[in-house]
């Protein structure tokens, strides 16, 4: 047999290499890559002096070649942080589409026209409230109504602007 003219682990290296070549593959999931890692380990374990003293040489391959993997792993996942990721990954652009501005400029101007259609009062609490935030006894104070009149007028608004068709417009 072959085999018998090679040190120990170089013999067990040639009997196992088909599966510590399966290993590698389901460890990394590259061919390429496996194929790498499968040489790597053979130049391992090609000049390690210990040779004689190794109980269970297939063992001391899965475990080189287990570590070689680990290695690749771990410098892929640094390298990907360190890039940014893969490239084939879909990336959003944060800007939005061109149809998304003309839908949102159409429905501003809508929303624009619909506000200076509202009577003066109910555009004005409506804008204190909803544009600026304040609170109805705030707005009362300011407009010298009460929160009384704001609430009822802030309802009214509600309403019509339920009833107004903002997106066809």
């Amino acid at each position: 047999m072959l085999n018998d003219h090679y040190p120990p682990l170089t013999a067990a290296y040639l009997r196992h290499q088909a599966e510590l070549q399966q290993f590698l593959l389901r460890q990394v999931n590259c061919r390429e890559a496996a194929a790498d890692l499968l040489q790597d380990t053979f130049l391992h374990i090609a000049e390690y002096a210990g040779q004689d003293a190794i109980a269970n040489c297939r063992a001391f391959l899965y475990r080189v070649a287990g570590n070689l993997a680990l290695d690749y792993l771990r410098s892929q996942a640094r390298q990907q942080a360190r890039d940014g990721g893969a490239l084939d990954q879909d990336w959003q652009c944060p800007c939005p589409l061109p149809e998304r501005m003309v839908q949102g400029e159409q429905q501003w101007l809508a929303a624009e026209s619909w506000l200076r259609g509202l009577p003066a009062l109910n555009r004005q609490i409506w804008c204190l409230r909803r544009l600026d935030g304040k609170r109805h006894q705030h707005i009362a104070a300011e407009l010298q109504i009460s929160e009384r009149q704001v609430e009822r007028v802030l309802y009214q608004t509600g309403r019509m602007l339920a009833g107004a068709n903002l997106d066809d417009a």
